[in-house]
């Protein structure tokens, strides 16, 4: 072992003489670096190697390749060689590590991304290597196919080689057919549209457009996913004067496999949009005239104003929901309405008048969501006279859908219009047929009636809150403290006591209720022993409904007898919580109390 690690080092002599020669590093440096060196050889070397044994190595000498690199740039010296030696031994040390642990993606992905940069020309075979131990995955056929096409577009055999052996073990692959498909299309593109004989033969444009076609129809059956079609189109649309009878086909198939898709339709209609009218394939597909090739025949998109394209986008999502009448194709409509309307520099009239069509044939088709009621209901509302109207059609739409956020909508223009007598009406609606889910409607209310400021504001809060209070569901709780809040703050602190000596005890028990009115108790202006007392009567609360599971409520009522009540009363306390908490929550009881006392808590 000794001899053939001084073997391997002696070879490197000459890199460390570069490295003295061209004052890369200094000679103490260098007597680390062949230190280190001599270490990594031997875990590599010994009889039980590890993959962490390699990568430490590797690790290392990518370190120094790169101070290599930056001493480079620093010195303005070229130093290639070394470079080269480094980058050599780098690649023999993963060649080394992958014929011992072939089952590691990641090295194998390493040595990939390493090689690209320092010597692309062994990239083709380390991919075919890869494969061999990793070819269940279709990603990397289609990775390796498209670095030999992109570093060397000659090797146009090799890469179909490559994804044809791809295509027999995956033949069901998206990413691979489409691969194939888009290198296939890209080759269409470049090759000579001059026929080349005489007697009108095909020219080789035509003859590889119709390789694409091939690749695409060898595709078709295994994948059946719309969204594979939809990409196979966006790939030919960059290439439009070549493709448009293999569109015409991809669409007539798609029309064929997928015609209750709304994906489909609302492709079918943002292409209108994008200028890609499907009547232009039709009128190249009838065009059968012999007169010149049909590579050099005019298959671009046909020149059409924003307006137009507009209005065919529009046509197409109306017969979309004709023919579909579902809420997704409704709501697909709607989006690419709203997103149309998100650009108001040209044909702003245009864009804000079909926006309104649809949302108007939306209502009357009784499948638009909520969403889309939101964006109707606020541009009726910037008129004063729509108000009126977005009442009477959202109520209507209340017929099909009684859900919370329409019922908001509705509550909102009726609040918009200070419409009280219909806000009343809605909110006894909303508390006899809705539960607990309605919180934020009766949030809403409340919020209106206390901006108000008047004596019927302040009848009907006392209503409301009296309903929320007597309420059994566990979320309005959150009512009850605001109720407490709203009386000591409006009204009196007599009242606030009053009220919550009533709530205390009223199911469901809810310990923000007790915190609440500690902390309004906590601000009151007078302290004296009546206003002691009531703050007192908040932790006995806290402790006779709560106190058996929860060791904070036991240290807040001692902080509060030290700081503001009766020392005297602490010892007698801390027997109390002690025997009334259940055993698993002493531990906790006394490690909280330990730190409110030094000042850690509380």
């Amino acid at each position: 072992m000794a001899e053939f690690i001084a073997e391997m080092q002696e070879r490197l002599l000459p890199e460390y003489e570069q490295m003295k020669n061209y004052s890369v590093f200094t000679a103490d440096q260098v007597r680390e670096i062949v230190i280190r060196r001599e270490r990594l050889f031997l875990k590599i070397n010994k009889s039980h190697q590890s993959i962490s044994d390699y990568l430490d190595f590797i690790l290392y000498e990518k370190h120094m390749h790169m101070t290599i690199v930056d001493k480079e740039k620093k010195m303005h010296v070229k130093l290639t060689g070394l470079k080269a030696s480094i980058a050599t031994r780098i690649m023999r040390l993963y060649r080394e590590a992958l014929a011992k642990f072939n089952h590691d993606r990641r090295l194998w992905s390493n040595w990939i991304k390493f090689s690209k940069k320092s010597n692309p020309v062994e990239v083709a075979g380390i991919y075919e290597k890869m494969l061999l131990y990793h070819g269940d995955s279709p990603d990397l056929w289609v990775d390796a196919a498209l670095w030999l096409y992109e570093y060397n577009r000659l090797n146009i055999d090799r890469v179909k080689d490559i994804l044809l052996r791809g295509l027999q073990r995956h033949s069901d692959s998206e990413a691979l057919n489409k691969c194939f498909f888009d290198i296939m299309l890209k080759e269409a593109a470049l090759a000579n549209n001059e026929r080349n004989l005489a007697e009108n033969t095909l020219s080789e444009q035509d003859i590889k457009l119709e390789r694409v076609e091939a690749v695409y129809r060898n595709s078709m059956a295994n994948i059946t996913q719309l969204d594979y079609f939809v990409k196979l189109l966006e790939s030919c649309e960059d290439h439009q004067e070549l493709t448009g009878k293999l569109q015409r086909m991809i669409i007539d198939d798609m029309q064929e496999k997928f015609p209750r898709e709304p994906g489909l339709w609302d492709l079918l209609a943002q292409r209108e949009l994008r200028g890609f009218h499907l009547g232009d394939l039709e009128d190249e597909d009838l065009d059968t005239s012999d007169e010149e090739p049909a590579s050099k025949k005019s298959r671009s998109v046909n020149a059409r104003s924003l307006k137009r394209r507009i209005q065919l986008c529009v046509t197409v999502y109306k017969s979309a929901v004709e023919e579909l009448q579902t809420t997704e194709m409704w709501n697909m409509y709607l989006d690419a309405m709203l997103a149309l309307n998100s650009d108001g520099k040209a044909e702003r009239i245009l864009k804000q008048q079909c926006l309104a069509d649809a949302l108007q044939a939306g209502h009357r088709s009784q499948l638009m969501g909520v969403k889309h009621y939101a964006t109707l209901r606020k541009m009726l509302c910037t008129a004063p006279s729509g108000r009126e109207a977005a009442v009477t059609i959202l109520t209507e739409a209340m017929k099909n859908d009684s859900s919370v956020e329409m019922h908001e909508l509705l509550l909102a223009t009726h609040i918009q219009s200070d419409s009280e007598p219909l806000i009343y009406e809605l909110f006894n609606k909303i508390q006899k047929s809705m539960g607990s889910e309605a919180l934020p409607l009766w949030r809403s209310v409340i919020l209106y009636y206390r901006t108000r400021q008047d004596s019927l504001g302040a009848r009907r809060l006392n209503e409301i809150y009296g309903i929320a209070c007597r309420a059994a569901w566990p979320e309005f709780g959150e009512l009850r403290s605001d109720y407490l809040r709203y009386l000591w703050q409006e009204r009196s602190v007599e009242e606030a006591r009053k009220e919550y000596a009533k709530l205390a005890v009223l199911p469901p028990m809810s310990l923000e209720l007790h915190r609440q009115m500690v902390q309004l108790e906590s601000s009151a202006a007078v302290r004296d022993q009546a206003s002691l007392k009531y703050w007192r009567m908040c932790y006995d609360f806290m402790a006779c409904y709560f106190g058996k599971s929860e060791p904070r409520v036991w240290v807040e009522y001692l902080a509060f007898e030290r700081d503001h009540g009766e020392a005297k009363n602490i010892s007698l306390l801390t027997q109390r919580a002690l025997s009334t908490l259940e055993p698993q929550y002493v531990a906790a009881f006394e490690a909280e109390r330990a730190l409110a006392y030094v000042g850690a808590s509380i």
